[in-house]
């Protein structure tokens, strides 16, 4: 719900006790608990340090009723005009995988949404190298799905000899091959592939999924039909 630059605010300085009056863009439009669309009320605008503000929300759904936390950033000079720029707590949502996934490698999915949940609480810097701890998870234990005997010196191996040693297929070496080289630069003090992001890596990483799903699913109805 946006609010007229002229509609005035009163907020409580936690500092001086002092009313004094504040400009805010706009109101939240979705509840970062229950994610729907929503016209909050405002319970308690709070000024923290003259740059950053607090709104205090609720939700006005029967279902959620939560409180949650609008947080706004002064954008003019005067300190009195503040811009919404995120709410929280929210709900963190765990991205789903094959059922194949699931079953060769439960350690991959945990640790992917793990890094996934850091992305999303906006720790970019940090959530690189979790998604390259979670290919190697994926990756050795496809491995070992393969060659169950060869387990413990899968587990040993450097994850890109790893790959051209127990991967033959051709779709799932290559996008495996490429989100190490992704993975790595988010663990390297230089990048070698300057030109691409963490969100290239989650590509491959997908990529990869989706390739290991297939052989695994392929190689099931091989031996269940076979002639």
């Amino acid at each position: 719900m946006s609010i007229d630059y002229n509609e005035k605010i009163k907020l409580l300085n936690g500092e001086n006790g002092i009313d004094s009056i504040h400009y805010i863009s706009e109101l939240p439009d979705s509840c970062p608990i229950c994610t729907y669309y929503i016209s909050p009320s405002y319970i308690m605008l709070y000024d923290k340090d003259g740059q950053t503000s607090e709104v205090l929300c609720g939700c006005p759904r029967n279902d959620c009723g939560s409180l949650f936390i609008a947080i706004y950033s002064s954008k003019n000079s005067g300190g009195n005009w503040f811009e919404l720029t995120k709410c929280y707590p929210y709900t963190k949502f765990e991205k789903s995988f094959p059922d194949e996934i699931y079953e060769i490698s439960h350690e991959f999915v945990d640790i992917y949404n793990q890094a996934d949940h850091a992305e999303q609480e906006g720790l970019d810097l940090i959530c690189g190298g979790a998604y390259r701890k979670a290919l190697e998870y994926l990756i050795k234990d496809f491995a070992s799905h393969l060659y169950p005997d060869d387990t413990e010196r899968i587990n040993s191996m450097p994850l890109q000899r790893c790959v051209q040693n127990f991967v033959e297929q051709v779709d799932i070496k290559d996008m495996a091959e490429r989100a190490i080289w992704l993975g790595n630069d988010e663990t390297h003090y230089i990048r070698k592939w300057e030109d691409k992001d963490i969100n290239d890596l989650k590509n491959l990483i997908d990529l990869t999924v989706y390739y290991i799903s297939m052989n695994i699913k392929a190689k099931k109805y091989r031996e269940d039909m076979a002639r």
